[in-house]
């Protein structure tokens, strides 16, 4: 078991899904949690996180806010003195073909996606700085440049493909600092999102093509999010950790 005694996390995204389970699985080994969302389900994350021993901070977060990024992170830095972790999971998974996609779907997605984890990043780094010590975990996809998928996601594929980027990049930057930063590459996941897109045959032909038969589970995931997030993980940044239960491989 990692130890997170006195160590503060920021999940993203933490109403559901990955992000709802990464919360948990940190709270369970010892860290406070800060929990944001725009949806309301953050309310309930908050309450699992306490149920399970840790401190819970629930906040509204639209990543794409800058300023409201900047704003959790303060009321981080009131409630728990620190923010040693960030987990950028707030994420948003919509199709259009390259033909039907509008200049305002393609900026919606690269705004939540891509600048989302830019604008939390940029806000915890003066506190993580002034410590001399951070982690920072961000979500991609294996759409982002590992699989071609189907071709109505150039949108999402861009923004992910835009974090393994980044990740790369900022990981240099921060690493004098104290701060790593690294990426977990999700293949089919069971978080719901597929099916608000894509029929049955199309799910199932993703899992047909995925070497080990099936979807991952969002605990899967989380733990990956946490260990890189971990002290054993402290030699490990600018990585993109593949955990896609062999879909990359095919």
């Amino acid at each position: 078991m990692i130890d997170f005694t006195d160590r503060v996390a920021i999940v993203t995204g933490a109403g559901g899904g990955i992000g709802e389970e990464t919360a948990l699985l940190l709270a369970e080994q010892g860290a406070d949690v800060v929990v944001t969302d725009v949806i309301p389900e953050r309310e309930d994350v908050g309450e699992a996180v306490e149920e399970r021993g840790a401190n819970a901070l629930v906040r509204e977060l639209d990543v794409t806010d800058r300023e409201a990024a900047e704003s959790v992170v303060e009321d981080t830095l009131e409630a728990f003195g620190r923010v040693d972790i960030l987990v950028n999971n707030a994420g948003i998974f919509p199709t259009a073909t390259l033909e039907e996609m509008t200049a305002e779907d393609w900026q919606q997605v690269i705004d939540i996606n891509l600048t989302g984890v830019f604008n939390c990043t940029k806000a915890v780094l003066p506190a993580m700085r002034d410590a001399g010590y951070g982690r920072v975990v961000n979500v991609s996809s294996a759409a982002g440049g590992h699989v071609g998928w189907s071709g109505d996601l150039s949108h999402y594929a861009a923004s992910k493909g835009g974090v393994v980027g980044f990740t790369r990049s900022a990981a240099i930057d921060l690493g004098p600092d104290g701060i790593t930063m690294n990426a977990i590459v999700p293949g089919m996941v069971d978080t719901g999102a597929a099916e608000q897109v894509a029929d049955e045959d199309a799910i199932q032909a993703a899992v047909d093509a995925t070497p080990v038969g099936r979807q991952g589970d969002p605990e899967e995931l989380a733990s990956a999010i946490v260990y890189l997030a971990s002290e054993p993980a402290a030699f490990i940044t600018g990585a993109s950790l593949v955990v896609d239960g062999g879909i990359t491989l095919v």
